[in-house]
């Protein structure tokens, strides 16, 4: 049950990504998206494999939905994050996106929960939103940095990075 709908998540997210209006160019947006993959995916397997504060499900179909989850899902939350900071001008809608979007991977976690493809046996709720919350932090201060430099290389030489 779990596998259809993360796949379903993610081709939305797929599209939202598509047809958003981007700050980032194509090449600064694939960085970020690599990046933020692989810091997920050494988030779920530390957490899991090395200090077991996650349990991951041994079911292959739940286990694929987790996959999902950290390695697609998470990273173009990331995208959306930063594309959507870079777009708005006020402080009230940047706050607004940050924290529907933090609301929006904590109901993933839920979720995992709910599907028992995750357990927490030593580790809180709580902990994972905190720790969700410094990812979207994250995600902000990269996406700042990348467009630094496409502007400035865009000042320079006139082309993106």
């Amino acid at each position: 049950m779990s596998l259809p709908f993360f796949i379903t998540i993610l081709i939305i997210l797929i599209y939202i990504v598509l047809f958003m209006k981007k700050e980032l160019s194509f090449t600064s947006n694939s960085i970020q998206f690599m990046v933020l993959s692989i810091i997920s995916t050494n988030y779920i397997t530390i957490m899991t494999n090395k200090l077991e504060w996650m349990k991951a499900s041994e079911d292959v179909t739940q286990f694929i939905s987790l996959l999902i989850n950290r390695e697609c899902i998470l990273p173009l939350v990331g995208v959306i994050m930063v594309n959507g900071y870079l777009n708005y001008e006020k402080r009230k809608d940047k706050v607004i996106c940050f924290l529907s979007l933090l609301f929006f991977i904590s109901v993933l976690d839920i979720l995992h929960v709910h599907f028992h493809s995750l357990s927490y046996p030593e580790w809180s709720l709580l902990n994972t939103v905190m720790v969700n919350g410094i990812y979207l932090a994250f995600c902000i201060w990269m996406g700042k940095g990348l467009y630094y430099l496409q502007s400035k290389g865009e000042r320079r030489h006139g082309q993106n990075i």
